[in-house]
C-alpha cells in the first residue's frame, strides 16, 4: 500500500454523519417549538381581538340604544336593542365562547347551565352598564381573557 493515498476514512464519514445528525435535531426542535409557540400566541391574539369587538359591539349599542337586552344563550351572545318601545333588533356576536364568569352590574353569568342567562331593560340614558367580559376558548379551558370596562353614555335621567 502507498503511504500518499487520498479519500476519506469510515471514522471520519461517520463522525460527519454524526455531526450533521446533531445540527439536524437540534434545528428541527427549534423550529418545532417556534411553530408551537405561534399557534399558542395566534390562539391568544384572536380571543383578544373577539374580546376588543365584543366590547366594541357593546359600547356601540350602549351609546345609541334607548334600552338593550343581553342574552348569554348556547355560547353565543345575543343582544336586542331597542331604539324606541317600537323598534327593536338582534345582533348575534358570531363567535362561540364559554361566557362563564362574565359580569355585567353584578349580574354573574353562567354559561354551565342549560338556562339561557338574559340580562333585560338595561337603560344607558339612567345608568352606566359595568361589565366583567370573561371568554374562555371552547376547545382549550387554560386560553381565558377577561376584559373589565365600563359603558357610560350622558345620563339623561337619574333615578
Amino acid at each position: 500500500m502507498k503511504k500518499n493515498q487520498k479519500g476519506v476514512t469510515l471514522i471520519e464519514v461517520l463522525t460527519a454523519l454524526v455531526l450533521v445528525s446533531v445540527i439536524a435535531v437540534v434545528a428541527w426542535t427549534s423550529l418545532s417549538i417556534g411553530f408551537k409557540h405561534t399557534a399558542v400566541e395566534t390562539r391568544k391574539t384572536l380571543i383578544q381581538q373577539d374580546a376588543n369587538l365584543i366590547i366594541s359591539t357593546l359600547t356601540g349599542v350602549h351609546r345609541q340604544s334607548a334600552s338593550y337586552s343581553l342574552i348569554f344563550e348556547a355560547n353565543k351572545l345575543k343582544v336586542v336593542s331597542c331604539v324606541d318601545a317600537v323598534a327593536c333588533n338582534d345582533n348575534v356576536i358570531e363567535k362561540s365562547y364559554d361566557f362563564t364568569g362574565t359580569m355585567v352590574n353584578n349580574i354573574v353569568i353562567d354559561s354551565h347551565d342549560s338556562v339561557p342567562d338574559v340580562i333585560s331593560d338595561l337603560e344607558p340614558e339612567k345608568n352606566h352598564t359595568v361589565v366583567k367580559l370573561v371568554l374562555t376558548d371552547l376547545n382549550n379551558p387554560k386560553n381565558t381573557i377577561t376584559v373589565e370596562t365600563t359603558l357610560t353614555r350622558i345620563l339623561t335621567s337619574m333615578n
